[in-house]
């Protein structure tokens, strides 16, 4: 029996409990059946619970921690975290993430939600994985220029235009580099309706899909010809650890000024904090203070990660802090 329970005490909780986890009826049903008020069956299965007549076991699958994905929200103030299981490979990890995404995805779209795109493998095993919803009318945005020099499937548009496709939605694209030679080409640029346009449907999205980059020499801002090894270098020795839509962030979260912010087309770290929903896709093992110094910015919402990095951007965390004490 029970610790702190009488024998009529214990009959009644395991009959009430059956009742409802078994039978499945409502705390109404119960009430009547058992002439109580529906408030006193709630307490009473909350007494069922707490003194163990109820033992609830949920056979989650291999690899889920719903335990590090409430910490992670917990520390960062997200509104969701989903952390995808750890892979041997990274091509199998950044699968397993996109698959992640895609299901969240799938979850919040509504009909004729319109969803700003940014960039990356990240975002693109995401768009490889997403299903058609039961949403309809779903509009895609690109949220930032391309580059004719990465694969094609990293692209914004192409991801946008993939995401529609799946969904039979609408793709809107951005026809303009990533960056340009100067603040004046871009401002020029933005004042095109073509391009201007594009940007005020993004900026005006409820939802707003962003990858995370690093600031090593093989980032994806490298590999695309959008910055030299010598400028991330730069911007590496004034602090960035990461980037969102190409305005690197250091540990704190704080924007770096530096001359390349001006070249940049796509939405600001300010355009996005006025989206209301952003959610942003990691996976690599060289992204752990990239992930930090981007949760620190205050732009994201929900975060979908692999756990390596999961756990490894709270232990940072804890570091921080007894450094700081």
């Amino acid at each position: 029996m029970p610790v702190g329970l009488n024998p009529d005490e214990h009959e009644l909780l395991a009959r009430i409990a059956y009742r409802s986890y078994v039978d499945a009826r409502t705390q109404e049903q119960i009430a009547e059946e058992f002439a109580l008020s529906r408030p006193k069956v709630g307490r009473l299965l909350e007494r069922a619970r707490a003194t163990g007549v109820v033992d609830i076991h949920i056979d989650t699958p291999r690899g889920l921690d719903l335990d590090l994905e409430d910490r992670l929200a917990e520390a960062f103030g997200l509104r969701h975290a989903i952390v995808a299981p750890a892979a041997e490979g990274a091509a199998e990890q950044r699968t397993l993430v996109g698959r992640s995404a895609a299901r969240y995805l799938e979850r919040r779209l509504t009909d004729g939600v319109r969803v700003a795109v940014g960039h990356g493998r990240d975002l693109a095993a995401l768009a490889g994985a997403f299903r058609g919803p039961a949403a309809t009318g779903c509009v895609f945005v690109s949220a930032m220029g391309g580059s004719p020099l990465v694969d094609a499937p990293t692209n914004p548009n192409e991801i946008a235009r993939a995401l529609a496709d799946a969904s039979d939605g609408t793709a809107h694209s951005l026809y303009a580099p990533a960056y340009v030679a100067d603040g004046q080409v871009r401002d020029q640029l933005r004042q095109q309706d073509a391009v201007g346009r594009v940007f005020d449907l993004a900026a005006e999205a409820a939802l707003a899909l962003v990858g995370i980059g690093g600031t090593d020499d093989g980032c994806t801002m490298v590999r695309s010809g959008c910055l030299s090894a010598a400028e991330i270098a730069r911007l590496r020795a004034r602090g960035a650890v990461g980037d969102v839509l190409g305005t690197y962030v250091d540990a704190s979260g704080r924007a770096i000024t530096a001359p390349h912010l001006e070249r940049v087309m796509a939405l600001s770290l300010e355009e996005l904090r006025r989206i209301p929903a952003v959610v942003a896709v990691a996976c690599g093992p060289e992204k752990p203070l990239a992930i930090l110094g981007v949760l620190r910015a205050g732009i994201v919402d929900a975060l979908v990660v692999d756990e390596p990095n999961a756990r490894a951007v709270l232990e940072l965390v804890v570091t921080d802090r007894a450094e700081g004490s």
